[in-house]
């Protein structure tokens, strides 16, 4: 072997070597990366997950506060209609209630056909009712 070989062979080796070096490190800065890659990964399944389970925590809360809505509308529409049932008898009630405070002061039936637009019998029928009484 001579020096030429001899050179050509150590040039030979340590390019190999240097490859082989290079070839490390670089299979190395890749297993870093994998590895960083991999707990990434595993950090954002958790965080799907959790986003997951809010949600379902929120679809549910969201079926029950809609049926709580429909029981309260529900609800409110029965008070509404008994408050317009109220309402209505309260109108209805009223210029007899007024009748029957004027009859009990004194009123005549004229007063209360004039003043409360009355008709006649319904006056009558509320003097009669409600008016004084003379004792004998």
């Amino acid at each position: 072997m001579n020096m030429f070989d001899f050179d050509l062979t150590l040039v030979v080796v340590v390019s190999v070597l240097l490859f082989g070096v290079a070839a490390c490190i670089g299979l190395a800065v890749l297993l870093r990366r994998l590895a960083e890659q991999t707990a990434r990964a595993a950090q954002l399944q958790q965080q799907m997950t959790l986003v997951s389970q809010s949600i379902t925590g929120l679809t549910a809360g969201a079926v029950g506060m809609d049926r709580r809505m429909r029981r309260l509308q529900a609800r409110e529409k029965v008070l509404t209609e008994r408050q317009e049932t109220y309402d209505i008898q309260q109108a209805d009630d009223q210029p007899y209630g007024h009748a029957i405070r004027l009859v009990q002061q004194g009123a005549a039936t004229s007063r209360l056909i004039e003043e409360l637009g009355l008709s006649e019998s319904e006056a009558d029928l509320i003097l009669r009712l409600h008016g004084r009484r003379e004792t004998a």
